[in-house]
C-alpha cells in the first residue's frame, strides 16, 4: 500500500471515529490543554487537590547554547510554585529513567536565582542574602503505550511511584521530587470493572478512540466534559487536519513495534530450531 493511499484510508477512518485517541500528539495535548481537565487528573493521580495550574513553556532550553533542549507535552505550575510534567510516550526509549532525570533536572535548575538575593538589615540598608536552595517540589508523569517495567513481580503494576527515599531507613528523603509511570497495556479492566475515578481515566486513555459512545457510568462530572471535549466532530477543519497527521505518525510507531516484536519472535524460533537440531546431532541423531 502506498503512502498516500495509507493517509486517504486514515482520513476516512477519523471520519469515522467518535473520540480523539488521547495517546497521539494532538490527542494528548488537546485534552490536557484543557486546565480543568488536567487539575482534575492531576488531582486523582497525585491523589491531592491542585487549586489551580498556569501552563509554562514547554520547550526548557539549556543555559548555554550548546546544551540539549527538553521539550515537554504539557507543563505547568501550581499556586504554591510546584512544577508538572506531563508525557505521553508511544514507543519504548532507550536509558528511560535516565531520560526522566534529564527532563526534570530543568524544572529544578530553573528555580536557582539567576542574580545575586537581596534582602534589607534591621536598618533598612540592602544585603546580600545566601540562597538556601529551597525549592518547590517536581513532579513527572508519564503515561506510556508500552510496557518499561517487564519484571515478573511488576507484571500487574500499572501505577508505579518513585520519590528519593532513603535505603536504609525506609524513609522518603524529600517529597519534593516524584516520578508516576502508568503503563496502559497493562490496564486491562473492563468498563463493568471500573470501580474509582482513576480506573476511569486510565480506561478512557487507553480505549477512547475505540468507543462509539460515552460510557454509561461516565455521563455526569468531568468525565462527560472529558468525553465532550474529545468529540472528533468538535474539531475544526485544521484541527482535524493536523490530528489525522498525529495518527499517522502514532500508527506508524505502532506498526514499527510490532514489527520489531514479530521479528524477535521469529528470530527466538530459529535460534530455538538451530538448538534442538544441535543438541539432537551432539547425541548421534541423524
Amino acid at each position: 500500500m502506498t503512502k498516500g493511499k495509507e493517509k486517504t484510508d486514515t482520513k476516512k477512518t477519523v471520519g469515522l471515529l467518535a473520540f480523539m485517541n488521547i495517546k497521539t500528539d494532538f490527542g494528548f495535548k488537546k485534552t490536557f490543554g484543557d486546565k480543568t481537565l488536567l487539575t482534575a487528573f492531576l488531582d486523582v493521580i497525585l491523589n491531592r487537590e491542585i487549586a489551580d495550574i498556569e501552563y509554562l513553556q514547554t520547550e526548557q532550553l539549556g543555559y548555554i547554547k550548546e546544551n540539549r533542549k527538553a521539550v515537554y507535552d504539557v507543563y505547568c505550575t501550581g499556586v504554591t510554585g510546584e512544577r508538572f510534567i506531563v508525557e505521553m510516550q508511544a514507543s519504548p526509549q532507550p536509558y528511560f529513567m535516565e531520560r526522566i532525570l534529564f527532563y526534570m533536572a530543568y524544572p529544578v535548575i530553573s528555580q536557582a536565582p539567576k542574580g545575586k538575593v537581596t534582602g534589607k538589615n534591621s536598618k533598612g540598608e540592602e544585603v546580600k542574602v545566601p540562597w538556601d536552595y529551597s525549592i518547590s517540589g517536581v513532579y513527572m508523569i508519564c503515561i506510556l503505550d508500552s510496557i518499561i517495567f517487564p519484571e515478573e513481580k511488576a507484571k500487574e503494576i500499572v501505577i508505579e511511584r518513585m520519590q528519593i527515599v532513603r535505603q536504609e531507613a525506609s524513609e522518603t528523603a524529600t517529597g519534593k521530587w516524584g516520578v508516576i509511570t502508568i503503563e496502559l497495556p497493562k490496564f486491562d479492566k473492563t468498563e463493568d470493572e471500573l470501580k474509582t475515578d482513576i480506573d476511569k481515566w486510565l480506561y478512557s486513555i487507553k480505549n477512547m478512540e475505540k468507543l462509539s459512545e460515552c460510557p454509561k457510568n461516565f455521563n455526569e462530572g468531568i468525565f462527560r466534559e472529558l468525553y465532550e471535549k474529545s468529540k472528533v466532530n468538535n474539531l475544526t477543519k485544521r484541527e482535524m487536519k493536523t490530528y489525522g497527521k498525529s495518527i499517522w505518525e502514532y500508527d506508524d510507531v505502532i506498526l514499527g513495534m510490532r514489527r520489531s516484536r514479530d521479528e524477535g519472535r521469529e528470530e527466538g524460533i530459529k535460534e530455538g530450531i538451530s538448538k534442538l537440531v544441535r543438541n539432537c546431532y551432539k547425541n548421534g541423531m541423524s
